[in-house]
């Protein structure tokens, strides 16, 4: 397999953050299951990277940027939130990232994640990394770690 690196997101990054974002696949597997505008993008962007408690990194494949983790810190556990762009998913590249992320983390070694009903492969992915099934929902199941082995 071509080698998974991780990047830390910066300003640079933003218009292709922003394009990844709006991808109509993407949209339809995220929380909050919306398009976002340029200028709410940007004001994300700035408070998330001028944040202690946010970790944004970009997935690449080689050179080749792939995808993003997000994780979002708070005193109990942090939320974790992983999409590869269309065309990269299901050849071991999420597990490997998102691996990679939580080894690295800062931000302690309790992670959860919220993933729709529908996206057997995001949750197939989180089952993999060890987290478990805590509730579930209509539309969401939560899974969580309490201790991400590092």
């Amino acid at each position: 397999m071509t080698d998974i690196n991780l990047r830390e997101v910066n300003h640079s990054d933003e218009n292709l953050l922003f394009n990844w974002r709006n991808i109509d696949e993407l949209v339809a597997l995220s929380y909050h299951q919306k398009k976002v505008t340029q200028i709410e993008h940007r004001l994300w962007l700035s408070k998330s990277l001028d944040s202690r408690d946010i970790e944004l990194t970009i997935i690449q494949l080689g050179e080749k940027d792939i995808g993003s983790i997000r994780l979002v810190g708070s005193e109990l556990c942090s939320r974790v939130s992983i999409y590869l762009i269309p065309g990269n998913e299901g050849k071991g590249y999420g597990f490997k990232a998102l691996s990679l992320a939580l080894n690295q983390s800062q931000l302690g070694s309790c992670f959860y994640a919220n993933i729709q009903l529908n996206n057997i492969p995001s949750q197939k992915l989180f089952i993999k990394l060890g987290f478990e099934e805590i509730s579930r929902d209509n539309e969401f199941i939560l899974y969580q770690i309490l201790n991400y082995k590092k």
